[in-house]
């Protein structure tokens, strides 16, 4: 893995918002399970609030994620990034949870989430990775329990030079709390960033396609700078997430809509520039409005004249099609693409006829039958077909489209 962040929290999400994207990335955290011998039913899911605390702060939305493997799948498409916790202070980690966060780290590693763990999550994603469990830790000077609520700084750490953490811990000597009584010990897919002064591994980075960092201490408690910066870069980085997620579905609805074309021997034009002091496209809240189009193909009109004179039904209806086609390249544009698109408001058509011409809304049909062809699940609109003297370069037809869209980030 190569981690690239900048310590200001915030970055991506900011970005997410001039792209009318996701800025709040949703964090899914693994708790302890409470239980009681005498009261079975009674059992609790159990985080302690700093984890989520330090996570919203941060600008993310923590979530707890109960042990459920068959919802594992969703779960992880819902998620932007995963905190494995530490164990509650005087407890080992129960089967249940080894288990299933095992078959999450799995999960999460192959999908390239952003993964930070910490403490025991530290060594579970580290063993994940090759390393091992190292159940005594060195005989040493150094108290990696100093007290049983790890509120205060308790020893220095020694960061690697070129590590992530190198960036982030200003200067002077760097002091963590501490709170374990296991360890992560050999190697594996990761690289060493931290030891404590007797040697334990307090750090790492994972050799993954995504963002993985392990921290043997607790910087959920936000004693230093160094413990905002890390939650800071994990939130960053599953915002970065989360914004490529929302892109990499606006690429996919946009990819379908285009099959579909191809399927009838179409193609979505490029959006034109308008051709005066106004926009092609202007979205207000939830809402898109599309300037009206006129049929273009390869930036040339398709065809000129009057219905009822010149142009036939059959040429009035291909017109419709390539003046809503045009309308749909200003909406993917002004949208994001397709996939953000929720329905479809009103089609307005305007149709340049004799005066005896009465079958207006036959040549619309061509746009609304494409309309439907092409977003069969959410194709329905109102319209409007009105007949007109004459229109914008002597076109026969000219279409506008209202479109609603997804919340604004």
């Amino acid at each position: 893995m190569t981690i690239e962040t900048t310590v200001a929290t915030g970055d991506a999400r900011r970005h997410a918002t001039q792209s009318h994207e996701p800025r709040w990335p949703v964090i899914l955290m693994t708790p302890d399970l409470s239980e009681a011998p005498d009261a079975p039913t009674e059992k609790e899911y159990v985080v302690r609030a700093n984890y989520a605390d330090a996570i919203a702060e941060a600008g993310g939305i923590p979530l707890i994620l109960p042990y459920n493997t068959r919802n594992l799948a969703p779960a992880l498409a819902l998620a932007d990034g995963i905190v494995l916790t530490g164990a509650r202070p005087g407890t080992e980690v129960t089967g249940a949870r080894r288990q299933f966060e095992i078959q999450l780290v799995e999960q999460a590693l192959k999908t390239g989430k952003p993964l930070l763990g910490i403490c025991h999550g530290m060594q579970l994603i580290g063993e994940c990775l090759g390393g091992k469990f190292q159940t005594e830790l060195p005989a040493a000077a150094v108290s990696h329990i100093p007290q049983d609520i790890p509120d205060v700084l308790a020893h220095e750490i020694i960061v690697e030079q070129g590590s992530v953490l190198i960036d982030w811990v200003g200067k002077g000597p760097v002091r963590v709390n501490s709170l374990h009584r296991h360890a992560l010990a050999g190697h594996g897919r990761f690289r060493i960033a931290a030891r404590a002064p007797d040697g334990t591994i307090e750090a790492f980075e994972g050799e993954t396609d995504g963002f993985c960092l392990g921290i043997q201490w607790h910087p959920e408690y936000r004693l230093t700078e160094l413990d905002r910066n890390i939650i800071g870069a994990f939130v960053d980085r599953s915002a970065e997430a989360a914004v490529r997620k929302v892109r990499d579905a606006s690429s996919a609805g946009s990819n379908r809509v285009r099959e579909r074309l191809a399927q009838l021997a179409l193609a979505l034009p490029e959006a034109s520039s308008p051709p005066g002091a106004f926009s092609g496209a202007v979205r207000t809240g939830n809402v898109i409005t599309v300037s009206g189009q006129v049929p273009l193909k390869d930036g040339e009109v398709l065809q000129t004249g009057h219905l009822g004179v010149d142009v036939s039904i059959e040429e009035g209806l291909e017109c419709a099609r390539w003046a809503l086609l045009n309308a749909l390249a200003q909406l993917e544009r002004a949208a994001g693409g397709f996939d953000n698109i929720l329905g479809f408001v009103r089609l307005a058509g305007y149709v340049a006829a004799d005066a005896a011409f009465e079958r207006h809304g036959a040549v619309i049909d061509g746009a609304s039958e494409l309309l439907r062809e092409l977003f069969p699940d959410r194709w329905v609109h109102a319209r409007i077909a009105i007949g007109v003297t004459s229109l914008p370069r002597g076109v026969p037809v000219e279409v506008e489209l209202t479109a609603v869209v997804g919340d604004e980030a």
